[in-house]
C-alpha cells in the first residue's frame, strides 16, 4: 500500500510537470520537462517496482491531460486520439529503463547517460510512429536526428542532476564519518584516562589488600581478639575480589584498543581538530558564550595521541569551568610550541584564578573547589590528578600552574619530544 501511495505521487507530480512543454511536429506531440524528472524518480527510489510505476504515471498522465482537454470542451474522440500515445511512451520507457538495469549501483556514469539517451530516444521514436497519421510534411532524417538531440539534452541534464545528489550524499556521509571519528576518539581518551586510574587503584587495592592478611596474620597470633581475626580475613578476602574484577575489566577494554586501534598514528594538527570540534560542540549544546582559540606552532606525528587528547581535554574542560563564573566574556586559548628538546602545550584562561592555598593541593585526588548546585554532587576531583600522573609517569614531563586570583589561569605542560613523536 505504501509503495501504491508513492507511486500515484509519482504519476501525479510527472502530470504536473508534463504541462512544461513545447509542441514539435504537431500539437499533439510534446518535448515536456516530466522525461528529465521522470528518470530521476526511478534512480533515486529504488525500492519501488519499475515497470508498474511507468504504467501508473503513463495512465496518470493520460488521465490529468485528458481532464483539461474535457474542460476545454474537446470531444472524447479527440481527448483520446489526442492522449492515448503517452501510456505508450511512459510504459516503454519504464521497460527499457529495467531491461537495462540503470538502477544499479555499479552503473558507471557514461553508461548511465547512453541508457537515459536510449530510453528517450526510442520511447518518443514509437511515439512518432504511433501518431504518424496526425503529422504533416514529415521528414525522416530530420524527425530522428531532432529526437537525438532531445535525447541527449534530456539525458545530459539527468546524469549531471544524478551525478550532483552523489557527490553531495559522500559529503553528508564523509562528514557524519568525520563527526563518529572525533566523537570515538574522544570516547576513547576517556576510557583510557579511567583504565589509567583503574592500574593506579590496583596497586593501591594489592597494598590494602597486603596490609590487611599482615594484620589477619598479626591478630591470629594473640588469643584475645579473634572475632577481629575474621574480620580482618574476610577484608583481605572482599578486597582480592574486587582487584580480580578490576583486573578483568582492565584486560577487556586494553584487549578491544590492541585490536582496533594499534596502529594509530594522529598528527597534532588532527588532535588539535578534535579538540577544538568537540569543545565548540560542547559550548554550544550548554550554551556557553566563549571565545575559543587553538594555535600550533609545529605538526608532528604521534601514537599516545589518546593520554595527548586526555590531558588537554581535561585541562579545557577546567578552563571552562574557570571563566563559567566571571562578568566578561570568556576566553581560553590552547597553545601549542616547541623547541629542539620539548613541547610545550599552554591552556590559558581568563577565569577566577586559583587561590594560592589551593595550588598545591589542586593535582591530588579528591580535591575539588566544583559541585553541583542542583543536586548537590561534589566533582570527585580526579582531572588535574589525572593530567599530573600522565605527564609526570607517562610522558616523563612535567606540568605547571601560573594563575593569579581573579585574574586567569595558565597551564602549561612539557613533554619530551621522544616520548611524543613517532
Amino acid at each position: 500500500m505504501k509503495q501504491l501511495r508513492k507511486m500515484l505521487l509519482i504519476g501525479i507530480s510527472i502530470s504536473l510537470v508534463s504541462e512544461v512543454y513545447i509542441n514539435l511536429f504537431s500539437d499533439s506531440f510534446r518535448v515536456s520537462l516530466s522525461v528529465i524528472i521522470f528518470p530521476l524518480f526511478l534512480l533515486i527510489y529504488k525500492n519501488i517496482n519499475i515497470v508498474k510505476t511507468s504504467l501508473i504515471t503513463g495512465s496518470t498522465v493520460f488521465i490529468f491531460r485528458s481532464f483539461l482537454l474535457l474542460v476545454s470542451n474537446n470531444n472524447i474522440n479527440y481527448i483520446i486520439r489526442t492522449n492515448y500515445a503517452v501510456i505508450l511512451f511512459y510504459v516503454l520507457y519504464g521497460v527499457l529503463f529495467y531491461i537495462m538495469r540503470l538502477r544499479d549501483d555499479d552503473k558507471k556514469l557514461g553508461n548511465l547517460f547512453l541508457g537515459i539517451c536510449t530510453c528517450d530516444f526510442i520511447a518518443n521514436l514509437s511515439e512518432i510512429i504511433l501518431r504518424v497519421n496526425s503529422i504533416k510534411d514529415i521528414e525522416i532524417p530530420n524527425v530522428l536526428r531532432i529526437l537525438i538531440i532531445i535525447a541527449i539534452i534530456r539525458g545530459f541534464i539527468v546524469t549531471v542532476i544524478i551525478n550532483a545528489l552523489k557527490y553531495y550524499k559522500l559529503l553528508i556521509v564523509k562528514k557524519e564519518h568525520e563527526e563518529r571519528y572525533r566523537n570515538l576518539i574522544l570516547m576513547i581518551s576517556n576510557l583510557k584516562s579511567e583504565i589509567y586510574f583503574m592500574k593506579k587503584n590496583s596497586d593501591y587495592i594489592e597494598n590494602v589488600m597486603r596490609n590487611s592478611y599482615q594484620l589477619y596474620e598479626g591478630i591470629s597470633k594473640s588469643k584475645e581478639i579473634s572475632d577481629m581475626e575474621n574480620l580482618a580475613l574476610t577484608i583481605a578476602k572482599d578486597v582480592h575480589e574486587i582487584k580480580k574484577d578490576y583486573e578483568r575489566v582492565i584486560k577487556g577494554i586494553e584487549a578491544l584498543f590492541e585490536n582496533e586501534f594499534k596502529y594509530n598514528i594522529m598528527s597534532m594538527k588532527t588532535i588539535m581538530n578534535i579538540l577544538e570540534q568537540s569543545t565548540l560542540k560542547m559550548l554550544i549544546s550548554e550554551k556557553k558564550d566563549i571565545d575559543l582559540k587553538f594555535q600550533l606552532e609545529e605538526d608532528f606525528k604521534t601514537d599516545k595521541h589518546y593520554a595527548l587528547i586526555s590531558i588537554l581535554r581535561n585541562l579545557i574542560n577546567n578552563a571552562i569551568e574557570a571563566v563559567g563564573n566571571i562578568d566578561n566574556k570568556g576566553q581560553i586559548t590552547v597553545i601549542q610550541l616547541a623547541d629542539e628538546e620539548k613541547y610545550f602545550f599552554r591552556v590559558i584562561d581568563n577565569g577566577i584564578g586559583i587561590k594560592d592555598e589551593n595550588k598545591e593541593l589542586i593535582f591530588k585526588p579528591g580535591f575539588s573547589t566544583k559541585f553541583n548546585s542542583i543536586t548537590g554532587d561534589i566533582y570527585r576531583g580526579l582531572g588535574l590528578a589525572l593530567v599530573r600522573d600522565i605527564v609526570k609517569n607517562y610522558f616523563q614531563g612535567n606540568i605547571e600552574v601560573h594563575s593569579n586570583n581573579n585574574r586567569g589561569t595558565i597551564f602549561e605542560v612539557e613533554i619530551p619530544r621522544k616520548a611524543l613523536e613517532v
